[in-house]
């Protein structure tokens, strides 16, 4: 696979953020909750029959301290906003994680906030 079939591939995997600010906070949350289940089953290796449920707790689904930190920087690339390692350490469904999330996303996002000097703009 070539350098670029790779990076298309990368970018593909990411929801569009415009599309995601444009629209109404339960396909948001449906969303992001589908990108986050796509994303673990990719960092805990979870094989293709087998799924990861958005209804069960991170931390019931393997989710420790060091696929958190992996997952916090993949939904803070691929979603434009800050998130906290500690929700997602939190005893909540992915679901719940999902909310959160979009309901931040009417907020800034981490470009403006590193822009602002780490105050919110």
């Amino acid at each position: 696979m070539t350098e670029q079939a790779v990076s298309a591939a990368y970018l593909e995997r990411y929801p569009d953020q415009l599309a995601l600010r444009a629209s109404d906070f339960e396909l948001r949350t449906h969303t992001i909750a589908d990108y986050i289940c796509q994303e673990l089953g990719r960092f805990l290796e979870i094989p293709p029959a087998h799924r990861v449920s958005a209804s069960r707790s991170l931390r019931s689904q393997g989710v420790g301290s060091i696929t958190a930190l992996k997952l916090r920087r993949t939904l803070e690339d691929a979603l434009g906003i800050e998130v906290s390692a500690v929700d997602l350490l939190r005893d909540i469904t992915v679901a719940e994680v999902a909310a959160l999330l979009a309901s931040r996303l009417d907020g800034p996002t981490v470009e403006q906030f590193a822009a602002a000097g780490g105050r919110k703009p």
